[in-house]
């Protein structure tokens, strides 16, 4: 394990390090809490993590006892970035933020050192494609105009086709072109940060990296018709990001079976 803080090669000065989970779909159930308690444990034993981002579905069903699961679970000592998925509803995961000490909005901003994670709320209650609202994007203009450095953006459903037949035409952004929009009228905005496909993403949109979290509760697979598509027997992962200016550079990361 690395002990030391990774440090810009010119200043010295720490790089921000954001552990990026996503997906974990608890139904309290001991075991899907077992998988999120135990990629939370790996991320936990690396010291040199400031921030904490889960990019949605953390409840399979929305209910309120299973936000409850969720939030006892989280650790309290690292700052923690939570957006909705699809999986999501809005009412009860308000209401368990509050509980939960966090603010208790959909669209979230948490700034660490001089970069700013802005997550926009992606999810439409009682549906598995997405939607980006008019009130969302110019809540995350704003954000991104004030912010002191540079910007990711963060939001369940990823702006780009995946390769799935479900994914691509059931389950996606229907709106992409917002995210779009607002990486292109700042330069501020230097990555995207993505959910829902329960597999490791990397891309590029809009002209910067686009970098989606493996799935917690499963595993898609993405090269196959067959139903189901989720393999809940792979092992969770989860993305650990270096930001260095304009770079990001992403290291996957996945337990192995012992840890469950």
């Amino acid at each position: 394990m690395i002990q030391n803080k990774t440090r810009t090669p010119d200043t010295g000065d720490p790089l921000p390090v954001i552990a990026h989970l996503s997906d974990p779909h608890l139904d309290l159930s001991e075991g899907r809490a077992r998988r999120l308690r135990a990629v939370l444990d790996q991320v936990a034993e690396l010291a040199f993590v400031d921030a904490l981002l889960v990019s949605g579905d953390l409840a399979d069903h929305g209910f309120a006892e299973e936000y409850a699961q969720f939030f006892g679970l989280l650790p309290h000592s690292l700052p923690t970035l939570v957006l909705p998925g699809n999986h999501d509803l809005s009412a009860p995961m308000l209401a368990a933020l509050d509980v939960a000490g966090h603010v208790a909005t959909l669209n979230g901003v948490l700034d660490i050192g001089g970069l700013r994670l802005v997550s926009l709320d992606s999810h439409l209650d009682g549906r598995d494609d997405g939607l980006i609202s008019g009130e969302a994007r110019e809540w995350a203009r704003n954000q991104i105009a004030t912010a002191p450095g540079k910007v990711i953006l963060a939001l369940h459903h990823p702006p780009v086709s995946i390769g799935h037949h479900l994914a691509d035409e059931l389950y996606s952004l229907r709106n992409p072109e917002t995210v779009s929009d607002l990486v292109l009228e700042s330069d501020h905005v230097i990555g995207i940060f993505t959910g829902h496909v329960h597999a490791a993403l990397a891309t590029t949109f809009a002209g910067v990296p686009l970098v989606g979290a493996p799935g917690i509760v499963s595993t898609m697979r993405l090269g196959s018709k067959t139903d189901p598509i989720a393999d809940p027997t792979a092992m969770p992962g989860f993305a650990l990001h270096t930001i260095d200016n304009d770079t990001i550079r992403t290291v996957f990361h996945y337990l192995s079976p012992s840890a469950l």
